[in-house]
């Protein structure tokens, strides 16, 4: 008898599904769906670098993608299991029941009461407290964090949000990651007392570490700001591996889909770090996901390096990626977004821009850009630099620019791999996965600039 299982993955433009053979790994069908609100860009402000995200978006496009790959099975009656993943730390503050503020009336246009996405940098003072705090104490609470905490991770986003809104701060119970909020929904779970949170954005983006029996004290959070302590004391103190299952599908989601309340719903995860394991990430052989924005994804056996944190390297945190493992997690904040700006600034095409700057010739007078665009992932978090370019002529043209550009992603690369081999992981082997990796149109119309930056490499 045949079965298959469906995965999920929200990306930061859309939601898109999966529908697989579990006997030989093969994609039977697949969904796309776009966030309709995201695409007017609503709730967002790039000047202050906030960044939101409404449910109904989730909500919407998980039943689209879903009652698509369903409908294009043989069989629906063997649909055994349904997984997501997400980006993180993307999170939104709740009611008691674990539904977003958002989806009440009195907060349906409130941007603090949404998912605050990955890249929102609002908590960007927030997160430097949180780095001062680490210093003054030992152990160093963010050493999981490379004692420099991120605006991208979630507490820096809970205590701006925290601050700065006093009607989401007093009606707000607790919060939830992404993730876990699309499993809760898939499961019909109605209570912090019965989630199964992943574990990958407590290990990765929350302080959670299992060798001091969880999030760090409630003296060093109310050191930071008493505010965190109703929250912090609310959400789920266990967390599951993703092996785990979160619970079964609700009969609601199953009257809607046609499935069984027997299917099965995984525990959520951190869509960088399933890409990872799907992409075969083991000891000595790292995962590049090149998306809007880079995640280099890395493991070890944690009894190499039980103890041994990597100064300034975005995550390290035991079986966030593997379980048995340290997971490690190091990128750009920008990448594809580069190239998205870029596109827009120019109005051309990226392949024809990539088809000319693979014939220009290495010269020392070619302009140089860092990739800055989103503040720095690693090495060193710091979401207040900013990109450049430099060696601007009257006479440069878009192909050039567009060639600084590749380099600036090039070498901010070649910086995030440096920085995991000098800290002791092992690298043999590097694999690119993601839309990016496949996306060139020609092989022999950037196969020039391709040799340039594998030296770059």
């Amino acid at each position: 008898m045949k079965q298959y299982t469906i995965g999920i993955d929200y990306g930061t433009d859309s939601a898109r599904a999966v529908l697989v053979d579990v006997y030989d790994g093969s994609i039977i069908a697949s969904a796309v769906k776009a966030y309709p609100r995201w695409a007017e860009r609503r709730w967002c402000d790039p000047l202050t670098q906030q960044f939101r995200q409404h449910p109904l978006d989730y909500i919407e496009c998980l039943g689209g993608v879903l009652r698509e790959v369903v409908a294009a099975c043989p069989d629906p009656s063997c649909i055994k299991a349904i997984a997501v993943d997400t980006t993180g730390s993307t999170v939104c503050f709740t009611d008691a029941e674990g539904g977003p503020l958002s989806l009440r009336p009195a907060f349906a246009e409130d941007p603090d009461a949404m998912f605050i996405l990955w890249k929102d940098h609002t908590g960007t003072a927030e997160a430097e407290e949180f780095t001062a705090a680490g210093a003054r104490h030992t152990p160093n609470y963010i050493c999981q964090s490379g004692n420099h905490y991120s605006a991208e991770c979630t507490w820096a986003k809970v205590l701006h949000v925290l601050r700065t809104n006093a009607a989401v701060r007093e009606k707000a119970y607790a919060f939830v990651d992404e993730c876990d909020f699309v499993t809760n929904l898939l499961t019909g779970c109605r209570s912090f007392e019965g989630m199964r949170w992943g574990h990958c954005i407590p290990g990765a983006k929350q302080l959670w570490n299992r060798d001091w029996g969880g999030y760090p004290p409630e003296w060093f959070f109310e050191e930071i700001d008493p505010l965190l302590i109703p929250v912090l004391r609310r959400i789920p103190q266990v967390n599951y591996a993703c092996s785990n299952a979160a619970g079964t599908l609700c009969p609601e989601w199953a009257a809607k889909l046609g499935l069984g309340t027997d299917v099965v719903v995984g525990v959520g995860n951190c869509d960088a770090h399933s890409g990872a394991v799907g992409a075969g990430v083991r000891p000595g052989v790292a995962v590049l996901n090149l998306g809007t924005s880079a995640c280099y994804m890395a493991v070890m056996p944690v009894e190499e390096m039980k103890g041994h944190f990597i100064e300034g390297l975005f995550g390290q945190s035991e079986g966030t990626i593997l379980e048995g493992y340290m997971g490690y997690e190091t990128g750009l904040s920008a990448f594809g977004d580069i190239f998205a700006w870029f596109k827009r600034l120019t109005g051309r095409p990226l392949d024809e821009l990539a088809a000319e700057a693979g014939q220009i010739a290495l010269r020392e007078d070619l302009p140089l850009a860092t990739d800055f665009f989103n503040g720095r992932r690693a090495p060193n978090p710091s979401n207040t630099v900013t990109a450049n370019i430099a060696g601007l002529r009257i006479t440069t043209g878009p192909a050039e620019i567009y060639r600084a550009l590749v380099e600036a992603a090039a070498f901010g690369s070649k910086a995030c791999i440096d920085q995991y081999l000098d800290g002791g992981i092992r690298i043999d082997k590097m694999i690119a996965v993601g839309g990016i990796a496949k996306k060139s149109r020609s092989e022999e119309h950037t196969s020039e600039l391709q040799s340039h930056l594998n030296l770059v490499c």
